[in-house]
């Protein structure tokens, strides 16, 4: 039996029991979940139609046709397509095809964030960033011997107002920033297959192995640099580049190889050291016989035991005035001394003309840059005011346009 009074929900159904406002929601929910799923079916079909004769010939192996698995597989790979519009670099070739009247043999990619620079916060001060030591000694230095590319995942309006203050002469020739990356798996990848240049002479250097997931054989990975004003690493990096470019090796990555897994200046210095010993001990014996013949005596050994086959070297023929291999070679030189004597002497005359003509190169620029936006801005005026009818004057293009006789 029952019990009198109280509220029960005796067999009345449970819908009785929802408020007004409550099935409103229900309905409008029920809306939503069907227009979902409408444009899902209607998407699916929009994307799996058949190719125009262009696009059948790009997916040959997606053909047409009225099957199911058909239709899927063209809608799958239409939606692929589009999702790599966003995952892809902007362009299929990061890089114009190299200048032949200014061409490097070698191309250097360097990365901004914890190797060129470090940014870090504070209340106090808000954001700063500051420049690693010798900086602009790397990148000037290697200017003479490599293509330097900046190749950095901070995006182009953060990134190019520091790269312009960091290098305000240009010797970086191809600034790159994130929009140039690959997004893959969660991750932000530098691909160099998009360079266009030849992966056997591209050496990149970064602070992420992450970044240079898809080709590691080409990549020299630094410990971030985190502001240590007495810092060194970047440095002691040029001599071993410096060799790479005066031995002229075919192929960069079995350089890379030979010293993987270990600390590329420290290696090098030891190899070098024991190749200067040997080249000194070859030298003594053989010196009044190979040096007077005019015979590069200890070349073999110098490449030898530094562990790599040196194949057109590029300073067996040195310029005017100075003094070659043999002569050198006499005075217990190795080639690698003669390149950076080289290269320090071409460096300082770099250096020279700045002192002498950086004011006036820069001062240069900025008005080009400033007479340049003056026409940009006075062409978009025109373009703007055209639009209303309105000449520059002030006059309407009508009456403008009009004849004499019109005017009468």
């Amino acid at each position: 039996m029952r019990p009198q009074g109280g509220r029960g929900k005796g067999e009345l159904p449970a819908s009785a029991y929802i408020s007004s406002s409550e099935r409103r929601r229900q309905k409008w929910a029920n809306y939503m979940f069907a227009t979902i799923g409408l444009s899902i079916v209607g998407g699916t079909v929009y994307l799996g139609r058949d190719w125009d004769e262009a696009d059948s010939k790009r997916y040959s192996d997606v053909p047409n046709g009225w099957g199911l698995s058909l239709w899927w597989n063209r809608a799958m790979t239409r939606l692929r397509d589009t999702l790599s519009y966003y995952q892809e670099p902007a362009f299929e070739k990061l890089l114009p095809d190299p200048d032949p009247s200014f061409e490097r043999p070698y191309t250097l990619c360097i990365s901004l964030e914890d190797l060129l620079v470090h940014s870090e916060w504070s209340r106090e001060h808000g954001w700063r960033v500051a420049k690693r030591p010798g900086v602009d000694y790397f990148l000037r230095y290697l200017s003479q011997y490599y293509e330097l590319v900046l190749f950095t995942t901070v995006p182009f309006a953060i990134a190019e107002p520091l790269v312009r203050k960091l290098d305000p002469f240009r010797f970086i020739m191809w600034p790159l920033f994130r929009e140039a990356t690959k997004y893959k798996d969660g991750e932000i990848i530098k691909d160099l297959s998009y360079l266009n240049r030849d992966l056997s002479k591209v050496i990149i250097i970064d602070t992420d192995p992450r970044h240079v997931r898809d080709q590691p054989e080409n990549a020299i990975v630094l410990p971030k640099w985190t502001g240590d004003a007495k810092d060194t690493e970047l440095v002691s990096l040029i001599p071993f580049l410096e060799y790479i470019h005066t031995m002229q090796y075919p192929d960069v990555r079995k350089v890379l190889k030979s010293f993987d897994g270990k600390h590329i200046p420290t290696e090098f210095a030891r190899r070098e050291a024991i190749a200067r010993a040997e080249f000194n001990k070859q030298l003594e014996a053989q010196r009044g016989k190979s040096v007077a013949k005019g015979k590069v005596g200890g070349m073999s050994v110098l490449s030898n035991l530094l562990g790599l086959k040196p194949t057109n070297m590029s300073l067996m023929v040195g310029p005017e005035g100075e003094e070659n291999p043999a002569e050198a070679f006499a005075k217990g030189k190795m080639l690698q001394d003669i390149a950076r004597e080289r290269g320090q002497r071409n460096y300082e005359l770099l250096e020279k003309e700045i002192r002498e003509n950086g004011e006036k190169w820069l001062k240069e620029e900025a008005e080009l840059q400033e007479k340049a936006q003056k026409e940009a801005m006075k062409s978009m005026q025109s373009s703007f005011t055209s639009w209303f009818g309105v000449a520059q004057d002030g006059s309407s293009t009508e009456a403008a346009q009009s004849s004499p006789g019109d005017k009468k």
